[in-house]
C-alpha cells in the first residue's frame, strides 16, 4: 500500500466528477485523487500506477461499472472496489454483487463516501501481508457447507418455499448469513436502518429476488476443498459460531440492550469466525500447520499474525468492513480477543462478544484446555464500565443453549 492513499473516481459525466472533487477535497486532504471519464481511461491509468480504491459509476458506455470492477478484481484484487451510482435497475445492479465490495447510491453525502473509503483502509493498515490484502480483496463470496448449500437450493426450488424456511437455513450457515446481510445493508436495498437478522434480510429482498440471487447469479457457493478434515473443521466452527451468537445476544440482553442491539450482538457472534473460514478455505494447508502449533505459550492469534500478517479476527473484520457492515459490528469482531485496544467508549457489541468468547465453550478442534480468548479482559471492563459484573454472564454461559433466549 502506498504511503499516500490513491483513489480513482470514474464517471462519464464531467459535472459529477467535478462535484466529487470538491466534496472529497473538503473532507480529506490526505488522499491523492485521480478522475477518469470512462472505464477505458481508468484501466489505462491503473496500468500506470497502483490505486488503493476505485469508485465508479454503474451506467457508462463501452465498459460499465460492473465490467470495470470485474477487471479490477481480476488484475488488482487488493484494490477496494465501490459502486457509486444513481442507476437503480435491479438486474444491472445485481451484476455488481461479485466485483463490488460496496454499493453507494447517488446522491451520496461526502462524509458517508469518505467513511466507506477510509474504514476498510484503516483495518487494512493493521495487516502486514500484501498477500492477505489480495486474497481478501479478490474474494467473490465465502464457502458454505455443502449440506446447507444443497438444502437452500432445494428449498428455493420448492413450490412451497417460504421466507421463514429460507431464512432459517441461511441462519445456520456463516457464509450465507454474511452474504445476505452484505447485500441487504447496501445502499441499493437500504431500508433506513441496519439489518442484522436473516429473516429481516430475506423479507427485505423478497423470495423471488433471493431465488434469482442464489439459483441464477450464484450468491452462495459450497465449500469444494478436497480435505475432509477441513470440511469437518468448518462444520464444527459453524456450530460453534451459532453457540457464540446465542450467548452474545443473551449477554447483551442481560445488560439492558434493546432488541435491535441484541440482534446485532447475535450477528457479531455468528460472524466472528469469518476470518478462520477464509483461512481454512484459501490457506488450508498452511493454516492447519498453524493450528497444530498452538499451545498456551504460543497462542493462536500470535501464530496467525506471524504467518499471515493478521489474526483471524482482523481478517474477518476487514472483509466485513469492506462489505459495509456497521462500525460497531466490525469493531466488535476485530477486537473481540483484545477489547482494551478500542479507542472508543464502551461498544456493547464488543463487550457481549468478548464475554461470549471468553466464557462460552472453546473452539472444538483446538488443543484440550486451550481457549482463543483465555479470560475476560477486566482492565477493559473496569475502564469502560467501572466494574466487571460477570456473575450473570457466567450463569448464562453455563445455561444449555436451547434455554438461552434468542
Amino acid at each position: 500500500m502506498t504511503e499516500k492513499i490513491r483513489i480513482l473516481f470514474v464517471d462519464d459525466e464531467p459535472h459529477v466528477l467535478n462535484g466529487l472533487r470538491r466534496a472529497i477535497s473538503a473532507v480529506s486532504r490526505d488522499w491523492e485523487m485521480t478522475f477518469c471519464g470512462s472505464g477505458e481511461e481508468a484501466i489505462a491509468r491503473m496500468a500506470q500506477m497502483p490505486f488503493d480504491v476505485v469508485v465508479t459509476d454503474m451506467r457508462m458506455p463501452e465498459i460499465d461499472g460492473a465490467q470495470l470492477l470485474e477487471i479490477v478484481r481480476t488484475n488488482y484484487p487488493a484494490t477496494v472496489r465501490i459502486i457509486l451510482s444513481g442507476y437503480a435497475d435491479t438486474t444491472t445492479i445485481l451484476r455488481t454483487i461479485g466485483p463490488a465490495h460496496a454499493y453507494l447510491a447517488k446522491p451520496c453525502d461526502s462524509r458517508a463516501l469518505a467513511e466507506a473509503i477510509a474504514r476498510p483502509l484503516a483495518l487494512r493498515r493493521m495487516m502486514t501481508s500484501a498477500g492477505m490484502h489480495r486474497a481478501i480483496g479478490g474474494l467473490v463470496n465465502l464457502p458454505s457447507l455443502p449440506s446447507l448449500f444443497l438444502e437452500i437450493e432445494a428449498e428455493l426450488r420448492s413450490p412451497n418455499s417460504s421466507i421463514r424456511a429460507v431464512a432459517d437455513i441461511i441462519n445456520r450457515d456463516v457464509a450465507m448469513t454474511a452474504e445476505i446481510l452484505k447485500l441487504t445493508n447496501s445502499a441499493f436495498f437500504s431500508v433506513g436502518s441496519k439489518i442484522s437478522t436473516t429473516l429481516q434480510a430475506v423479507r427485505t429482498l423478497g423470495l423471488e429476488t433471493v431465488q434469482a440471487l442464489v439459483l441464477r447469479i450464484g450468491l452462495f457457493r459450497q465449500f469444494s476443498g478436497n480435505n475432509p478434515n477441513t470440511l469437518a473443521m468448518i462444520t464444527a466452527l459453524t456450530d460453534h459460531s451459532m453457540t457464540i451468537a446465542r450467548l452474545a445476544e443473551a449477554i447483551a440482553i442481560s445488560e439492558g440492550a434493546d432488541s435491535l442491539t441484541a440482534k446485532a450482538a447475535s450477528c457479531a457472534g455468528m460472524l466472528c469466525y469469518v476470518g478462520m473460514i477464509i483461512l481454512l478455505d484459501s490457506q488450508s494447508d498452511d493454516y492447519r500447520k498453524v493450528l497444530a502449533r498452538v499451545t498456551t505459550e504460543t497462542p493462536l492469534d500470535q501464530l496467525e499474525q506471524e504467518t499471515f500478517g493478521a489474526n483471524h479476527a482482523l481478517i474477518g473484520a476487514y472483509l466485513l468492513g469492506l462489505w459495509g457492515f456497521s462500525e460497531p459490528i466490525v469493531e466488535a469482531i476485530a477486537l473481540s480477543c483484545h477489547p482494551r485496544r478500542t479507542t472508543h467508549q464502551e461498544n456493547i457489541l464488543l463487550t457481549a462478544l468478548h464475554a461470549a468468547r471468553a466464557l462460552g465453550p472453546p473452539i472444538p478442534w483446538l488443543p484440550p484446555g486451550y481457549r482463543d480468548v483465555p479470560a475476560l479482559d477486566r482492565i477493559y471492563l473496569e475502564a469502560c464500565r467501572g466494574n466487571s459484573p460477570t456473575t450473570a454472564w457466567e450463569i448464562l454461559a453455563t445455561t444449555p443453549h436451547d434455554e438461552v433466549r434468542r
